[in-house]
């Protein structure tokens, strides 16, 4: 199995390899979360969730995580920050000329 796993999972994102996890967990039946945590090197947790995702029938989705998951933008934090950065490259482009001192 962890030959399997470590031929498939580079070519999965975080979700799918939930649920890879815990597809095969639910094959290997009692005992099949700590067999599948401990073949890919994942926590036990990591495999119970891809278990009640894969339990649940979750339908292919292009997101990885929840909406909402992640930290905020910093333009919504500091409404100041993109007219000082759009003033700071403005003002070094490669049409700005030399600067005067």
């Amino acid at each position: 199995m962890r030959a399997k796993l470590e031929a498939v999972t580079p070519h999965l994102n975080e979700r799918q390899r939930r649920i890879l996890y815990g597809a095969e967990a639910r094959q290997l039946g009692h005992g099949g979360i700590a067999a599948v945590a401990r073949a890919a090197g994942v926590s036990k947790g990591c495999v119970s969730r891809g278990l009640a995702e894969f339990d649940a029938g979750v339908e292919p989705d292009e997101r990885v995580r929840r909406s909402g998951a992640g930290r905020p933008a910093l333009a919504d934090k500091d409404p100041g920050l993109v007219p000082a950065l759009l003033e700071l490259v403005e003002d070094s482009g490669p049409l700005a000329g030399p600067r005067k001192t």
